[in-house]
């Protein structure tokens, strides 16, 4: 099992089910990791591709840009929760008022404190993926792109330093083990078997098939660990601290989408965008 998974598992388990500032979880935090973690987010509101909102909402192209100061915090958020976040989500709050620029100048929005949780990671699969929301009041607009008030819901991959540094010796070793011992032999057996006879290539077909099913298995197993670590584009995240992580971790640029009624029944979820982050680790900048 993971560092990563462990994480999220005792963040799950038992920080989630104490009231907020209960010595459980004040104890599960180690000494040398901060309280909260501060990050600075950028929205990037504008017409995504396969987005269910209105034909006419940012038909022109329009983006609003809105960066935002946050703290994620080891304390249960005690609102409503949402079933995209989960239950019993923890604390996010803002730091300061988020503010954009629309034809009419700087404008700002008063933004509200939110929820949010971490899914663990899925061995060979999926990274670990934190989720959460943040309330932007009357919301804002440029143009003929709106940001919705209310509720908005953030989704991303995320990686602990330990994390990737073990899933990029695995694949290293299976690249290497690919490359210098089964492709070698592999293209041996095949000349082999290309030369001999029709009698003996019945016997030289078993270890060519052999050969050829460990080469398949081996980059099955490397498109796997591509899965669970940062793409290319994301090579250059910068480590921050984050609640439960004695270690540093990485957030790659995700979704933002809002809650609509969905037509028939239920909600839906539409995409308003997406969003980056970078740490912020200053003390200042560390608050309880």
């Amino acid at each position: 099992m993971s560092t990563l998974l462990l994480l999220c598992l005792l963040v799950s388990s038992h920080a989630l089910s104490q009231p907020v500032g209960s010595k459980l979880v004040q104890s599960s935090l180690s000494p040398q990791n901060p309280q909260a973690g501060c990050w600075r987010l950028m929205l990037d509101v504008g017409r995504e591709q396969g987005t269910w909102m209105p034909p006419e909402w940012g038909s022109s192209g329009t983006r609003l840009a809105i960066p935002l100061l946050v703290d994620f915090l080891p304390l249960r958020s005690n609102l409503e929760d949402d079933p995209l976040v989960g239950r019993n989500s923890l604390l996010v709050k803002p730091v300061d008022e988020a503010t954009f620029i629309n034809e009419n100048g700087e404008q700002t929005i008063q933004v509200q404190a939110g929820g949010w949780s971490v899914e663990p990671p899925k061995e060979g699969k999926s990274p670990a993926v934190l989720r959460f929301w943040l309330d932007f009041g009357e919301g804002g607009e440029k143009r003929d792109t709106v940001l919705p008030p209310g509720r908005v819901f953030f989704t991303a991959a995320g990686w602990m330093d330990e994390e990737i540094e073990v899933g990029n010796k695995a694949r290293s070793g299976l690249v290497s083990l690919l490359e210098n011992d089964i492709l070698v032999k592999l293209k041996a057996a095949q000349e082999d078997y290309d030369q001999a006879n029709a009698l003996a290539k019945v016997g030289k077909l078993s270890n060519l098939v052999g050969l050829s099913t460990k080469r398949d298995n081996t980059m099955a197993r490397i498109r796997s660990i591509d899965k669970s670590l940062p793409k290319k584009g994301d090579g250059n995240l910068k480590p921050g601290k984050f609640p439960f992580i004695e270690s540093r971790f990485r957030i790659a640029g995700g979704g933002l989408c809002v809650k609509r009624p969905g037509k028939v029944m239920g909600s839906e979820y539409h995409i308003l965008g997406t969003w980056s982050c970078t740490p912020v680790d200053t003390d200042e900048s560390l608050r309880s």
